[in-house]
């Protein structure tokens, strides 16, 4: 029942905001307390094809260069064409010996958006013990809900950037530009016809 709270208040989440950091956080906080979890991290490929750590659990910001080892290099497909962390165990074990988390057991879960890899969620814990099935189908469930977040923000993104170049383009034309929405009220009034009837912008929108 808690599994399908968390994962329903996700989803709201998801379609409420836009804001990757606040939806990551929730996912992996409660990936985290649903799965006994000590410490989690959530790595994210960047535009470059790096990753990089977005939100973590359980991790002291100055101790997050510690697991560093973990998004230095990029994930590979194995035989069967899921994606792998290359040296995983021997990167934890490393990460343990420097730090004081005491990581037994670690699982990294890929999140995919079509064919792309978007980023991992990483989960440790503290002690001995495999990850059960059902544990697995959970933890997938919150990656897959990552995935989407990630896609959806990187999206939103997009169309804000392509808009703040468009409206720097209008306003730079010397031409006269006006633009109606469909109710027929005035969105943009540019410069350049700003000038031509010399009227102020902002007072016509």
């Amino acid at each position: 029942v808690r599994q399908r709270e968390y994962l329903l208040e996700i989803s709201r989440a998801l379609t409420a905001q836009l804001d990757l950091n606040s939806v990551l956080r929730r996912i992996l906080n409660a990936a985290a307390e649903l799965l006994s979890s000590n410490v989690g991290l959530i790595v994210l490929r960047q535009d470059d094809g790096s990753f990089a750590p977005r939100a973590s659990y359980g991790i002291p910001a100055p101790l997050l260069s510690i697991f560093a080892p973990l998004w230095a290099d990029a994930p590979e497909r194995d035989g069967h064409g899921n994606w792998i962390v290359p040296g995983l165990d021997r990167k934890v074990a490393a990460i343990t010996r420097t730090g004081e988390f005491g990581l037994r057991y670690t699982v990294a879960l890929p999140m995919i958006v079509g064919d792309q890899l978007v980023g991992l969620i990483y989960i440790f814990r503290a002690y001995s013990g495999m990850y059960s099935a059902n544990d697995r189908q959970v933890m997938q469930s919150f990656a897959d809900q990552a995935a989407i977040a990630v896609h959806n923000a990187q999206l939103y993104q997009q169309v804000s950037r392509e808009k703040q170049r468009l409206d720097a383009i209008i306003d730079a034309t010397a031409d006269g530009v006006l633009i109606l929405d469909t109710a027929l009220r005035i969105t943009v009034f540019n410069r350049a016809l700003s000038r031509l009837l010399n009227v102020d912008a902002d007072q016509v929108i």
